[in-house]
């Protein structure tokens, strides 16, 4: 009769975790769109800016792209976009002639993959962005180029995140990439406790006294949920959400096992199997919130 219980008990879990999963990615598909694309890869934040036109570049050292092939602005590659009439021919003639140790502007010179950007720069009190979309390179340096046909050059730039952001000093010539800290640190004030709160309504919803098993609930938790929120933020910081998203798949697998091992072994009261399939529907209810935590703080 036992043996009979045990078993309604573990299809029971089975049917919750299937079902959980089905509705999660019902609920949460990968928003790969062509919005995406058009975000951010690369903002430039300039400072010390002269007064009057000035026009901004990555320049990249890699071997020109044979004609007819490259990505070029306003060539009528993008969307038969041309180049716009306000533009100062003679600032795009020092831009496309600029070629310093194999160093070329990427947009005016052309990439081999789809670059997208502004080159003339909306400058006020000083300061002005520039966005770059569709594929930024990993390798650059800036180069701005005033009216007065002024070049400031930046020091070489290899970014260390998916999507980043450069503070460009015009009248130094230094740039530096900003650590998006505020992103890690949302991941652990945000993900941490929503998930920590769900597990312990799931602990007495099994009937698990919550005082009697603190020690274990809380080592086990703060460990897990801790590698889980290091590891999605540096794989997001370095590579991207898509990949952040991965990284998030990979490690919850295991600690759902981990968990399930060690809760089966460590928590008080009730049967070993009410353990591992208190494990199983706690680690399923804290992946829903965790991926709605993921997708507020690192896609929307």
């Amino acid at each position: 009769m036992k043996a009979k219980i045990n078993q309604d008990n573990r299809r029971k879990i089975l049917f919750i975790t299937v079902t959980v999963v089905i509705v999660l990615f019902m609920a949460f598909p990968i928003p790969v769109s062509a919005a995406e694309w058009e975000r951010p890869q690369l903002t430039i934040n300039v400072t010390n800016l002269p007064e009057g036109d000035v026009y901004l570049d990555l320049l990249i050292d890699k071997p020109p792209v044979p004609d007819g092939e490259a990505f070029l602005y306003g060539d009528g590659q993008w969307g038969d976009v041309a180049l716009p009439a306000d533009y100062d021919p003679d600032i795009i003639a020092i831009l496309k002639a600029y070629n310093v140790d194999g160093w070329r502007p990427a947009l005016v010179t052309g990439t081999e993959l789809q670059l997208f950007g502004e080159l003339k720069l909306s400058v006020s009190g000083g300061e002005a962005a520039s966005a770059f979309t569709r594929i930024a390179p990993n390798r650059f340096k800036i180069i701005a180029v005033t009216e007065n046909g002024d070049i400031a050059v930046s020091n070489l730039i290899e970014k260390k995140n998916d999507r980043c952001v450069i503070d460009f000093d015009f009248s130094t010539g230094v740039a530096k990439e900003r650590i998006p800290v505020s992103n890690v640190i949302k991941q652990f004030a945000i993900m941490l406790p929503v998930m920590l709160a769900i597990k312990a309504l799931v602990t007495r919803g099994f009937r698990f006294s919550v005082r009697l098993n603190l020690k274990p609930f809380l080592t086990i938790n703060l460990c897990t949920l801790g590698a889980l929120s290091l590891g999605v933020a540096y794989t997001s910081l370095s590579m991207g959400w898509f990949f952040g998203l991965m990284a998030f798949f990979g490690i919850e697998a295991i600690i759902f096992i981990a968990e399930a091992i060690l809760f089966t072994f460590l928590l008080k009261e009730h049967s070993k199997p009410r353990r591992a399939g208190y494990s199983v529907v706690a680690n399923a209810a804290g992946l829903v919130a965790g991926l709605i935590t993921f997708f507020i703080i690192w896609v929307l």
